[in-house]
């Protein structure tokens, strides 16, 4: 064939390749309308996209309006002591204001009063907290206040009323500070044109709220008097609730006193610390009236009623019982796609009643590989794990050892590794493209296959004819030979029946040396094996190659050993003697089981 004809064929082939490449990778489509549906108009017509425009009274402003609008309802439901209703209404606030926030820089508003509309609106959000949750607390002391009451308990209803006196404290002020936030926002309501009513109904019903906890409304109680506690019990205290899941807080509180003489006073600064099981857990000190309190979630701690008290450095608390509650918990785990190096990203989570934070988390893959990594305080957790080619399953896992919790498996996960990576570097396809692209590269490379063929064909046809012409030209000299290879050799026969493999190598050492002996015995060795193993044209393979077919036979680790020191004679150049005596040690070695199997 025309050499020149050639480079044409393979140039046209080429160019093909490349062609077909380029239509596949060069407009990677991003999703399809036929098979990816959006719950969106704008999915079937994308030029309305450029054509939308944000109208900022229309769409803006009934956004503020709704925003300026949650103090009102919020304020209502915590002076009537809603106070379910005031939590979502206040959970609603607080997520709105962050979407608001981006908003109002598209109105025309200074950046002063973009400034104090984020700021007053904050201060708001967090005037209704501390109101909502005073709201709650002095709700609950009240209860626990008439439940001591009736069980004539002196030292915990000074405890409650010591603890209602310090939150009604806190409250102090925070109406004046609310009605300087609400002024600030009708302000900047007014200048928008929006209505403003419900905002100043929210200031009024602060005002009342604070006028309220600080006056509260009086109720028949019995005088308590401080010196007629136990001088035993110094330390008092109180769990609410008594019960509770991983995570839900529970508040510890209680009473420190101390006697001079007759006189039973309150114990200032005293460090007083929570044990729980006869273990440490925290420490606190007490206040100016002696009041400690506390509120720690349940962690670390195994499910079942535990013993809960207090201690000072000279006295201890009553034991009180907190209970645990066991939950179950889910597991997730996702993996990513492999990259070209075949390592996945494995992320996933761990919820029980709140995300588990902290927690051990178990990776198995083949249920034959382990690696534990850890869960971080919002109870994700994130693996980078490299895998060999071929088809693997994993599962995470968390054992719930040491928590309240249940322990959970997410579903297994199958990932798939390819002995060729199946994208182009740098190129990003779906799934249909990465079809095409395998396509392609399979074409190239059994093109690329077949013009190698072909080329060393030709080249082989080329060397031979001028190899012939060569020798018919110059003929070899009398008595020259080429160099021969170990394949090539004739080893020197064994006399049938008269001769044993130990004979016959001395024979082959005197008569020819070492490196030779060496490899005749190897040969008839070789030969053994092969017929044991039904191994055909063993000659074609090499030394090592016989040894890792020995499989199973009692003979296989000698003839192994064999095999090294007859690499190191018959290939490694000089042999000590001592590389002579192991040979010879091996040789021995084989041939005795060797013959045991009947050789």
């Amino acid at each position: 064939m025309n050499t020149k004809f050639r480079y044409a064929v393979l140039a046209v082939l080429t160019i093909g390749i490349l062609v077909a490449l380029a239509l596949s990778v060069s407009t990677p489509l991003l999703y399809t309308l036929e098979n990816d549906i959006f719950q969106s108009r704008f999915h079937e017509n994308v030029d309305i996209l450029k054509e939308q425009q944000l109208n900022s009274t229309t769409d803006i402003l009934p956004r503020i309006q709704e925003f300026i609008d949650y103090p009102g309802p919020i304020s209502l439901n915590i002076r009537i002591h809603d106070i379910g209703q005031a939590q979502r209404d206040l959970e609603r606030f607080r997520n709105s204001h962050g979407s608001v926030k981006n908003l109002i820089v598209r109105l025309d508003m200074s950046e002063s009063e973009i400034q104090a509309l984020e700021q007053n609106t904050a201060l708001q959000q967090d005037i209704l907290d501390s109101l909502l949750n005073t709201t709650i607390s002095l709700d609950t002391l009240q209860s626990m206040e008439i439940q001591y009451s009736g069980e004539n308990n002196n030292d915990m209803m000074t405890t409650v009323r010591l603890q209602g006196d310090e939150l009604r404290k806190k409250v102090r002020g925070l109406d004046g500070r609310y009605r300087n936030a609400t002024e600030q926002v009708m302000r900047i309501g007014t200048k928008l044109g929006l209505e403003i009513s419900k905002t100043n109904e929210s200031q009024f019903q602060v005002e009342q709220i604070v006028r309220e906890i600080q006056q509260p409304k009086t109720i028949t109680r019995p005088p308590v008097d401080t010196s007629l506690v136990n001088e035993t019990a110094r330390v008092s205290l109180f769990i609410r609730p008594d019960a509770g899941k991983y995570r839900e807080v529970i508040e510890y509180m209680g009473l420190s006193l101390a006697s001079r003489g007759n006189t039973t006073l309150r114990a200032e600064g005293k460090p007083i610390t929570l044990y729980i099981d006869d273990l440490p857990s925290f420490t606190v000190v007490t206040d100016t009236f002696g009041y400690y309190n506390t509120r720690l979630p349940i962690e670390q701690i195994p499910a079942g009623t535990h013993t809960i008290y207090a201690r000072s450095s000279t006295s201890r608390s009553v034991n009180r019982a907190l209970t645990v509650i066991l939950v179950d918990s889910v597991t997730n785990l996702s993996v990513s796609k492999p990259d070209t190096g075949g390592n996945v990203n494995c992320t996933g989570s761990v919820m029980a009643n709140y995300p588990v934070r902290s927690a051990s988390v178990q990776i198995t893959w083949d249920q034959t590989h382990i690696i534990i990594t850890k869960t971080d305080a919002n109870g994700y957790f994130m693996r980078e794990i490299k895998l060999p080619p071929g088809q693997h399953t994993l599962v995470a896992g968390f054992s719930g050892r040491g928590y309240p919790i249940n322990s959970s498996e997410s579903e297994p996960r199958v990932v798939d590794i390819p002995l060729i990576p199946d994208v182009i570097p740098g190129v990003e396809t779906d799934s249909g493209q990465g079809m095409s692209v395998i396509s392609v590269i399979g074409i190239i490379l059994l093109f690329m296959g077949a013009a190698i063929f072909y080329l060393r064909r030709i080249s082989r046809r080329k060397t031979l004819i001028s190899g012939s012409n060569r020798d018919a030209d110059f003929p070899a000299e009398a008595g020259s030979e080429l160099r021969k290879t170990d394949s090539d050799l004739q080893a020197p026969s064994m006399k049938s029946g008269e001769e044993t493999l130990i004979a016959y190598y001395t024979r082959i050492l005197r008569e020819q040396g070492l490196s030779a002996a060496s490899w005749s015995i190897y040969q008839q060795l070789a030969g053994r094996m092969a017929r044991d193993f039904r191994i055909k044209r063993h000659k074609s393979l090499t030394a090592r190659e016989m040894s890792r077919n020995c499989r199973g036979k009692p003979y296989c680790g000698a003839f192994a050993r064999f095999i090294s020191i007859y690499e190191r004679i018959r290939y490694g150049g000089q042999v000590s003697v001592k590389d002579q005596s192991v040979f010879e040690t091996a040789l021995q070695s084989t041939d005795e089981q060797m013959e045991g199997e009947n050789h």
